[in-house]
């Protein structure tokens, strides 16, 4: 057991304060212990064990980079930055002893669950795990005694931050399982349970103290077959309105552990469209849900695995500059070991010829490696190198590198951006289907894709139902009805369930929400369709007034904004009037910044003239002007509407970005503004629609002026709380893309491919509409310019990252 490990960025923290402010790099270690650090206790640590020492060092701390949230009572270190303070300050026994007494001595006023986290947190740092367990022991405890349902919930919130930092993620102990499964039924799934914790039911007495279900979720489930791995995928799917399907005590995402044929099982955080990997020709899966609840699906599959006669996937040519050649061997290695023939070429200055093994009269499949190396070499060239006969995709790496130029020549552009964990990654196995799928694929006559004929369907099923039909073609055959709409319930799948709870009578659901505290309440009311925009406003509010509970709206437990954030997945989309684009993976905020998650970032001294006590000395000065390098600064302005749940507006496009910088900074990686492509694809899905939820403007999912144009009823003249109309969610669950405020995108109007920050007030994109908007201005696709120092208060922002989130 042991704290959060220290991350390579925290690392650098700490090595950075020692070279820069090695006065200071003492005071933070004696610091270190403490989960916050308040100003009296800053100030006693120096008097005491650094008497003589400059009053200075205390502001330099503050102001420092270790510090990972800030505010005007206290300050949080980052906690690895912590860590490896702490682990210094051990090496002294003696030392490290009194620091303990002190902290805990000048830390007494805290509420109790603080100090039992300080505790935990240095019992874990010694490694005594027989007190680590006692602590959580009294945590169960409290749970036990406490009656008050609100109290619950915040034990739970304070347990699943605690067990975070002070339990063996891989080898938890029977509390810390108990404690994870209590948070998790009762705030939903955020990480990834145990591996070796089994699913089991809560004791009577520790369920009894779960809080009414949480906007509960069902999904239905199907087993597919991936010729390419040669493994079934579970894919987890919206339930029809009478199917069979499985009961989640929480909302999307949820913790599922899936275990077929005899094997162990594993948990899984699982939403709407996932998909779980599983032994080939498995024929039964016990699904568990973290309530205990057990599901058995059973699989109808031939006798046997597909025959020897099936058609061999053709081989490809891996083809790389010099300068790649250690990662494109890597690569090659790891698509060998997907069963793929995979002939390793470095590109030279002649033409490359065909693959040697190409079928003859097949054109000869070309893997080229694009790098920043490989997009130089094409600048220079002007040319894309292919012998005739040739069919040519691009193997992108670094989601950093941008798509070659129009007519370069690459057929299809593959993303596969963590590519040195493939094997542990659920983007494998899409990165695998697609490369399968585009080396059995004929090359098109024309540059457009063969449309679907009127009768495709017909003639699929009723191959389907001839005896003579080999199991090889039978799996095409589901693959393609998939891909064009499969319009049978239940493909090749009896779902079983084998506990499965009544439904609840309309009286039932009546009494259980009225039970429920009143943000349950107020939030079990959005859920509802019928509920009409004035109330949503309304609803809005009030859960502001009394604490918005949502994940993603406010701040986390550092003073830091939650981000609730979203995968977005690669892959080929419809753009603008029909064009095919390609993007990486990446992630995008549920909702846009709000007002409180934007304070931080002005109460952090972000502007640079932050508020502060009389015995801090400003130090944040260089640190200010690192997010505001190449922008214009102004003098912060409040947005026309406070409500902390409302989005953030009254933001010019320079804000917007230093707000990224900053929380970059904060979080240890990199979070942006999103491309207009990148926001045009969570908004369309990859399908292009005109609206997140469809092809037309529904009255009522959306904040914008419906009376303009007579597409409704509604104007309601402000923007609402984030998130207040779930029914207008995209694809993915992303919400607000259409209507209540505009959003900043990265890129210029007139030169999309220019992202950088500069001053040129050249005008920048909005997407999206906003509450004083008709229903043409929220649609997906209009691209609206602005100047970037405007700052209106109908224009807001929302965050997206592609880097790793830990």
């Amino acid at each position: 057991m042991s704290w959060l490990q220290p991350t390579a960025f925290e690392q650098d923290l700490v090595a950075d304060l020692r070279r820069r402010s090695p006065e200071v790099a003492p005071l933070a270690a004696l610091l270190s212990l403490a989960t916050r650090v308040e100003p009296l206790l800053l100030r006693n640590a120096r008097l005491h064990f650094l008497p003589g020492s400059a009053t200075e060092i205390e502001s330099q701390l503050w102001f420092s980079p270790l510090v990972g949230a800030r505010s005007s009572s206290e300050v949080i270190f980052h906690a690895g930055a912590a860590r490896l303070l702490a682990d210094e300050l051990h090496g002294d026994d003696a030392l490290f002893g009194q620091v303990i007494e002190f902290t805990r001595r000048h830390t007494r006023h805290w509420l109790p669950e603080e100090r039992l986290e300080q505790d935990l947190r240095l019992d874990a740092l010694r490694d005594n795990q027989a007190a680590v367990r006692q602590g959580l022991q009294d945590l169960l405890k409290r749970l036990h005694d406490e009656n008050d349902e609100e109290q619950r919930i915040r034990l739970a919130r304070w347990s699943r931050r605690c067990l975070a930092t002070v339990s063996d993620p891989h080898n938890p102990a029977a509390e810390a399982q108990l404690l994870s499964q209590f948070a998790t039924c009762s705030l939903g799934a955020s990480s990834v349970l145990a591996p070796g914790s089994a699913p089991q039911p809560l004791p009577e007495w520790l369920a009894g103290k779960l809080p009414a279900p949480f906007r509960p979720a069902r999904l239905a489930v199907e087993l597919r077959y991936d010729a390419a791995q040669q493994r079934q995928v579970l894919h987890l799917i919206a339930p029809n309105q009478d199917g069979p399907a499985i009961d989640l005590p929480t909302s999307l995402p949820a913790n599922l552990h899936v275990q077929g044929d005899g094997g162990g099982g594993a948990w899984h955080i699982v939403s709407l469209d996932s998909r779980v990997e599983l032994p080939a020709a498995t024929r039964r899966v016990l699904l568990t849900t973290i309530d205990g609840r057990p599901y058995e699906l059973r699989t109808e599959l031939p006798d046997s695995p597909p025959s020897e006669d099936a058609r061999v996937l053709p081989p490809l040519t891996l083809s790389h500059l010099a300068e790649d050649q250690a990662e494109a061997r890597e690569i090659a290695e790891w698509l060998r070991k997907q069963g793929l023939g995979v002939i390793l070429r470095q590109e030279g200055t002649s033409e490359v010829e065909p693959a040697p093994a190409a079928a003859a009269g097949e054109p000869a499949r070309l893997l080229r490696v694009w790098t920043h190396a490989a997009q130089r070499r094409a600048a220079r060239s002007g040319s894309d190198g292919l012998a005739a006969g040739t069919r040519e995709a691009l193997l992108r790496i670094d989601p950093a590198v941008e798509p070659p130029a129009a007519g370069y020549g690459a057929g299809k552009l593959l993303d596969l951006p963590d590519w040195r964990n493939a094997g542990q990654t659920t983007q494998a196995a899409g990165f695998v289907a697609q490369l399968h799928d585009w080396l059995v694929d004929e090359a098109p006559a024309s540059g457009e894709e063969a449309p679907v004929a009127p009768s495709e369907v017909e003639r699929l099923l009723a191959e389907l139902d001839d005896p003579q039909t080999p199991p090889p073609r039978r799996l095409e055959i589901g693959d393609r009805l998939n891909e064009i709409g499969d319009p049978r319930p239940g493909v090749g799948v009896r779902e079983l369930v084998v506990e499965e709870p009544l439904p609840a009578s309309e009286e039932t659901i009546g009494e259980a929400v009225k039970s429920l505290p009143e943000s349950d309440r107020l939030l079990a009311e959005l859920d509802q369709p019928a509920t009409i925009p004035p109330r949503r406003l309304a609803i809005g509010d009030g859960l502001a007034e009394i604490g918005d509970p949502r994940q993603g709206v406010g701040l986390d437990s550092r003073g830091l904004p939650e981000i609730d954030w979203v995968g977005i997945p690669g892959g080929e989309f419809i753009y603008q009037d029909g064009e095919r684009r390609s993007l990486a993976s990446f992630r995008m905020a549920r909702y846009p910044v709000t007002n409180a998650q934007f304070q931080a970032f002005v109460d952090a001294g972000g502007y640079g003239n932050a508020k502060r006590g009389p015995w801090q000395k400003v130090r944040a000065v260089g640190q200010t002007d690192e997010w505001w390098q190449d922008l214009k600064r102004p003098e912060p302005q409040p947005s026309r509407w406070p409500q902390a749940n409302r989005p953030r507006t009254n933001i010019d496009w320079y804000e917007a970005v230093a707000y990224c910088r900053w929380l970059s900074a904060q979080l240890g990686h990199e979070v942006r503004l999103p491309t207009e492509e990148e926001w045009e694809r969570a908004a369309r899905g990859v399908e292009g629609r005109e609206y997140p939820w469809g092809k037309a403007y529904e009255s009522g999912r959306a904040n914008i002026d419906e009376t303009f144009g007579n597409t409704g009823q509604w104007y309601l003249e402000q923007p609402t709380a984030v998130g207040v109309y779930p029914h207008g969610a995209s694809s993915e669950g992303v919400l607000d893309l259409s209507g209540n405020v505009w959003e900043w995108c990265l890129n210029k109007y007139d030169r999309p491919d220019q992202i950088q920050a500069d001053t040129s007030g050249d005008t920048r994109v909005l997407r999206g509409g906003s509450w004083r908007d008709d229903a043409d201005g929220a649609r997906g696709s209009l691209r609206y310019r602005y100047y970037p120092v405007a700052r209106p208060n109908r224009t807001g922002f929302r965050l997206v990252s592609s880097a790793p989130i830990a």
